[in-house]
């Protein structure tokens, strides 16, 4: 009976070693933003080399700044529950119906457990771009320079800033 009893504790916590799927929140995390920042660079280095294809421009480096990151959006289930209650007086009746609405992020199971469900995922917004480039100088090359930015951005003109690229080598 001691035997069975020691058997059934260590079986129970081989099982419960195994069993439970290990979560690893803090990984997702970091590769989201792992994910953002490669596809923030992606779209520096694209723009990058498109912009040195505009005539005159030469040489272009591209900085963007963002004023959120990659958002994302859950769906909820809403539980509605409602009470009422009427109160009764010799000379006025009266009823009250209250409603209490409770909102959790709705989930969809999946091999390691619940996940919730994204309805949508917002893309970061654009803060401001500088664009520096060999041609700037140039007051065309420099308003073609932030016209391709505002186009591709989807930002003001106010939120481009472009400059002549520095000359000078850092000695060598």
């Amino acid at each position: 009976a001691v035997y069975a009893i020691l058997v059934l504790a260590v079986a129970a916590i081989f099982l419960s070693t195994f069993a439970e799927p290990k979560k690893e929140p803090v990984r997702d995390i970091e590769s989201s933003n792992e994910i953002q920042l490669r596809n923030e660079q992606q779209i520096e280095e694209k723009l990058q080399d498109v912009l040195s294809k505009i005539r005159g421009a030469g040489k272009v480096e591209v900085m963007i700044t963002y004023e959120t990151g990659t958002e994302i959006v859950p769906a909820f289930s809403s539980d509605k529950q409602s009470s009422s209650t009427v109160n009764e007086s010799e000379t006025t009746q009266s009823s009250t119906i209250s409603e209490t609405e409770s909102r959790q992020p709705a989930t969809i199971s999946q091999g390691n457990g619940n996940q919730p469900l994204v309805l949508t995922e917002r893309q970061p917004v654009v803060r401001g771009v500088i664009v520096v480039a060999e041609g700037a100088a140039d007051i065309m090359v420099k308003l073609d320079l932030q016209l391709a930015v505002q186009t591709v951005l989807g930002v003001s003109a106010n939120c481009i800033e472009v400059f002549e690229m520095s000359t000078y080598n850092g000695g060598e």
